[in-house]
């Protein structure tokens, strides 16, 4: 991916950054935010703010700091930093506001197993932080075998599961797989964005021409990086269920689904996230984090919620 606009040394910087970071999400990556910045940052100043232990990529709009990114797209954000002092951060926030027109740090979608909440926290006898709770983010953490994730579920989501696998089984002839390969993620790209949209009025709304043309890059971007998995679940060979999730060491972030509505008597919306789980624990992946939003088949899976927090930070 070429970056054109964007100084070697910064990039050279974000790359080691990205490298050294104690705490990483996909949604740090340079090549996820470089997609987001062609197609959304016309109206913003970039600010990349960088020392020997951290990098943060902001951007700045009307006197507001805050992260590159948008939460409609983006479900974490993050300060890349290699040594987990504190004093990191303060030099930071200091660093930010010698600019004088800069009137506040607005920091969205802060995970809450990121060091960072701890840290604005800690920041409250030198200047004003408010801290609000965003939303959630549902995540499993994966046992070793199949039969040991069925045990984690709750008795009623337990049966339920096998219930419908087994209605699935005993009804259609079908087939589930996840896809690593960038050529063909791509080329399933269009079906999983027509999926999207028939799953729902909310989803159809969501996926506007501007979403999907940044979705399409997005995935294409991150899955010549080796960075996407096309999940999909077929019955009679004809594809009605699929998502794509990212992946980075040991987790697997579910990022998007769609599933045609004409074959919810299957539930194979649910199913296929059920089957991803599956090939997740016996890829020995050890986290499956469903992301943002409180959806009920998260749940029933066995999601456990994560916090997500924003910050503001301003001037005493």
């Amino acid at each position: 991916m070429e970056y054109k606009n964007i100084k070697k040394n910064i990039i050279s910087k974000w790359e080691q950054s990205i490298s050294d970071s104690i705490f990483l999400t996909p949604f740090d990556l340079l090549s996820w935010k470089k997609t987001w910045i062609d197609n959304y940052g016309k109206d913003f100043q970039e600010s990349f703010f960088f020392g020997d232990n951290y990098f943060a990529p902001l951007m700045k709009n009307n006197g507001e700091v805050s992260f590159i990114a948008s939460k409609d797209l983006c479900d974490y954000n993050n300060i890349l930093i290699s040594d987990p002092d504190i004093s990191i951060i303060q030099s930071l926030i200091q660093e930010i506001f010698k600019d004088s027109d800069t009137k506040k740090i607005f920091l969205e979608s802060i995970p809450g197993d990121s060091q960072l909440f701890d840290y604005f926290n800690n920041l409250r006898n030198e200047f004003k932080v408010d801290i609000i709770n965003e939303d959630v983010s549902p995540f499993l953490v994966l046992p070793d075998s199949w039969e040991l994730y069925l045990s984690t579920l709750r008795k009623k989501h337990r049966h339920e599961l096998r219930r419908k696998i087994r209605r699935l089984e005993e009804t259609v002839k079908f087939s589930s797989d996840d896809i690593y390969d960038p050529d063909e993620i791509n080329k399933n790209l269009d079906e999983f964005i027509y999926l999207h949209k028939i799953s729902s009025k909310e989803k159809e709304n969501f996926m506007n021409e501007n979403r999907e043309k940044f979705f399409k890059e997005l995935i294409l971007n991150l899955s010549r990086e080796n960075k996407i998995i096309y999940s999909y679940l077929k019955v009679e060979n004809k594809t009605v269920s699929s998502s794509l999730s990212f992946y980075l060491s040991d987790t697997r972030y579910l990022y998007n689904s769609g599933f045609d509505p004409k074959y919810n008597y299957l539930s194979v919306g649910l199913l296929n996230h059920a089957f991803a789980i599956q090939r997740s624990i016996a890829k020995r992946f050890k986290i499956f984090d469903f992301m943002r939003g409180n959806e009920r088949y998260k749940y029933e899976l066995g999601g456990i919620d994560k916090l997500i927090y924003s910050i503001t930070i301003s001037k005493e």
